[in-house]
Formats: structure tokens, sequence, C-alpha cells
């Protein structure tokens, strides 16, 4: 019974890690401890698992969880599914004045500065001119309540910080370039600098290139006290001489505050007058709204997700699973999600735990052999064109354009990115030299910090596998 007993214990030890002699001597010669690692290499048209390594212990996957929102949302609420954002008069507009505009979000992640204008432009052909108290916006649509964006990274001005909000406008995001001058003096030039908003700058000049700018160039964000209160976003720190010129992005904290100044700026370049400021409140007592704008349908929601690994957008696209009357918290969409999960055949514990959707999280934990079930899930799904393609590709675009553009590796893979400290993870489909389909996923975690470069390796194994396990 116990020559049994030990042989079984042995077929279970052999069946959980399947590793090729040349991966193991591979992450050896990188120095690689296998117990951080988790690898699956399977081919699409089989159930034999050529890598199989640590693949039912649950891992921290940063943004791979994405697809599983990404997933859910399109078989949930189904591709053609859009936000709405409702505008509403305080008074009647016969004479194009109004005291105020009533804007009651909706839960769109997607609003760019471009819908906005629409927006506006919808607002000024209904004959408004004068808006001369304000606007109003009604910020209930989710009931999840807000972390300071502070709390993840003390780096509340990066855009993958920005957390969910029923209405705001381009993710709160300040697109510009940086630019040294001959005179070594520096100049910002925004692409759209919402009214009450301003760049100080009060950098040093110094050595270093280009690739210094997110180390050693700092963003502060300042409230002035005054109505309404401006803006100004603080530079400090070293500027690289050698770098002629630097494109960035940050995000304000007040989306309220950006969507006044973005609309008011937009509403007086189309010959509208303005005056007052925002506040929040309640459309419930209004049952006509002047307009509706409807986002952008899901499944163009979902590719921008997913190739640029978009936070926001994923804890919208999460948030929303709940469209009955009950509460839009993360923990109803938990649930909703381990159900549809289920009912797709995609083996999920209790023990996974998906925090908020977007994979900005420590305490999200999935197993890789679930990533797995997911994966096949996608290629089986009536939509799966929707969701393959929304896949980065390799040396082509999203987060994969600047990456993998060796001979070997460009356009041969199509695989969602997943990085935070201490975290990298890799999971999607990859084509070999031979024209042979694989799923491929990859989860390293060694949290807080490892002294090694997982890079190298990394890259390494998708030679191995694109050449079609040779």
């Amino acid at each position: 019974m116990s020559l049994i007993l030990v042989f079984l214990t042995s077929i279970t030890a052999y069946a959980k890690n399947i590793l090729p002699i040349e991966i193991e001597s591979l992450a050896s010669k990188h120095g690689i401890p296998l117990d951080n690692l988790s690898i699956i290499v399977q081919p699409v048209d089989s159930e034999i698992q050529l890598i199989s390594l640590n693949s039912n212990v649950y891992r921290s996957p940063a943004s791979v969880t994405k697809l599983f929102t990404a997933y859910v949302a399109i078989d949930y609420l189904g591709p053609d599914f859009t936000w709405t954002t409702k505008v509403f008069s305080s008074d009647a507009i016969n004479d194009g004045v109004v005291d105020s505009l009533i804007f009651q979000g909706g839960g769109d992640p997607y609003i760019t500065i471009e819908r906005l204008k629409l927006m506006v432009s919808e607002l000024r052909n209904l004959g408004i001119h004068t808006i001369k108290n304000g606007l109003i916006v009604e910020q209930e649509f989710f009931q999840q309540p807000q972390i300071s964006t502070a709390v993840f990274d003390d780096d509340p001005l990066r855009p993958y910080n920005v957390m969910h909000t029923s209405f705001l406008v381009n993710s709160n995001k300040i697109d510009f370039i940086v630019n040294k001058k001959s005179s070594n003096t520096i100049q910002i030039e925004p692409v759209f600098l919402p009214e009450g908003l301003s760049f100080l700058d009060r950098l040093e000049i110094g050595a270093g290139s280009c690739g210094n700018f997110r180390d050693d160039v700092n963003f502060t964000e300042i409230i002035q006290e005054k109505y309404p209160p401006h803006t100004v976003i603080v530079l400090t720190g070293m500027y690289p001489e050698n770098c002629d010129s630097f494109e960035h992005d940050i995000s304000l904290t007040d989306a309220n505050h950006y969507f006044f100044g973005a609309f008011k700026k937009l509403w007086l370049e189309s010959g509208g007058n303005f005056t007052g400021y925002i506040q929040e409140g309640s459309a419930q007592l209004f049952d006509n709204p002047l307009v509706s704008f409807d986002s952008a349908t899901l499944a163009e929601i979902v590719t921008e997700s997913i190739k640029e690994s978009d936070n926001l957008i994923s804890r919208h696209m999460f948030l929303s699973f709940n469209q009955s009357l009950g509460k839009k918290n993360y923990k109803t969409s938990r649930k909703i999600m381990k159900k549809v999960l289920r009912n797709n055949g995609i083996k999920i514990t209790n023990s996974t735990f998906i925090e908020n959707g977007s994979g900005l999280s420590r305490k999200t934990k999935i197993r890789p052999e679930t990533i797995l079930d997911l994966l096949q899930a996608m290629k089986q799904h009536s939509s799966s064109d929707i969701l393959l393609n929304s896949l980065p590709v390799s040396g082509v675009d999203g987060s994969l354009e600047n990456k993998y553009q060796t001979d070997l590796l460009k356009k041969r893979l199509k695989l969602k990115t997943g990085t935070l400290d201490g975290v990298s993870g890799l999971a999607g489909f990859i084509t070999g030299l031979s024209g042979k389909d694989y799923i491929f996923v990859f989860i390293h975690n060694d949290i807080p910090d490892y002294s090694y470069r997982i890079s190298p390796f990394r890259e390494a194994l998708l030679n191995w596998v694109v050449d079609d396990i040779n």
C-alpha cells in the first residue's frame, strides 16, 4: 500500500512540473530561482503541455488580470454595450441662456477631448450661448469608494493611477513635450491645456540622457485657493542636458476640476460665454436630458484597454458588470466575474482573488492554469475576433510596440503584458516558425525586488518557443 502511495505521489509531483532541460539550464544560466516562476507552453490544438512549471501556484499577475475583465465584459455585457452620459439644463434654454448645465455621469471611461468637443458642439447647436452659474456633475454611478491614488506607489500624477470616476474626461490627462532650447532654457508645450491650469518650471539642467527623465524629473500638483481654483504643475529636479525633448503625460487628481477646465476652454473657443465654477449634485429631479452621449462600443473600448493596458478603462468595465439597481462595487463585480467564468468552463477557485479588474494590485492572486483556461475560452468564444485582436503584437502595437523587434520575434507574439515592481507577466499566443500556434503563460514573482534581471531569460524562452521548441 505504501509503495502505491509513493508511486502516485511521484506521478502527481511529475504532473505538476514539466520542464525541458534546455529551459532549466537557461534559468540556471540567468540565476532565476525556479520557485519564483510559473510557465505554461501548450500547442493550441493539443492538451499536452510542453512546459508546465508551478502552474497551480497562486501568483500576482499584474496587468494580465485585464484579460479576465475584458472577457467577462464582452461575454456578460456584450460587444455592443455602451455607457451613456446625460446633460440636463437647470432651467429653460429658450433665450439661449442657462443658469447651469448638469452632467450625469454614466461610467464612460473613454471621453476623449475630441468627444468632449462634440458634446460642446451639440449643446451649442441647441442654441445655448451663455452659462451663468457654471456646471453641476452627478458622480453617483459607481458606489465603490475611491482610495487616494498616492497609496499604490506614492506617484499620484501618473496616468495609470487614475481612479474610477462616474464622470471624467480624457482620464484627467495632460500630454506635453518638454523641450530644451539652445539657451539651456526649458519650454513646456501641452497638446491640450484646460482652463485654470499652468506649468511652473523649476528644473536644473545637468548630466544625463533622455533615459534619465522619469527618474530625475518630479511633478507636483498645487491647487491655489481662489475662485475658481487654479492648478499649477511644478517641475523640479534635474533635466538631462543630452535630452533635446521628451514626451510625457500626467493626470490631475481632481476629475471635476479637470472637466471644468476642459469644458470651459472648449465652450469659450466655440464663441460661448461662461461664468461660475463646478459643484457636485444630483440629476434625479430632471426627467428629460437636453442631450445624451453614448460611449464608443465595448468592443472598441476593450481593444484600447488591452492594447494600451489602460487601468482606468479596466476598472470601469469591472465596476460596470452589475447593470441592475444593485451596487456597482468591487465585491459585486467579483461575484459576477466568478459566475461568468465558471459558466464558460474556466476553472476558478474560491481562493482566486481579483481586487479591481485592472491588475494594479498587490492583493490579486490567480493560478497560471486559470489563465490557460481563459486563453482557451477566448479562442472558442463567439467574440473571439474582438478578444484576440485586442492583444498587443510584438514590435507592432500597444504595450509590445517597442519590444521583441528581432527578426525572430517580431509579429509572432500576441501577448498581454503585466508589470509591477517584482512582477513580470505575459499571456497569450505565439506563432512558431513552422506556423504552429502555442498558448503561452509566463508569470514571475519576486517581491519586493529581485537582484537578477528577468528580461534576458524571458526573451530567450520566447525565442525557444518561436523556434518550435528546438
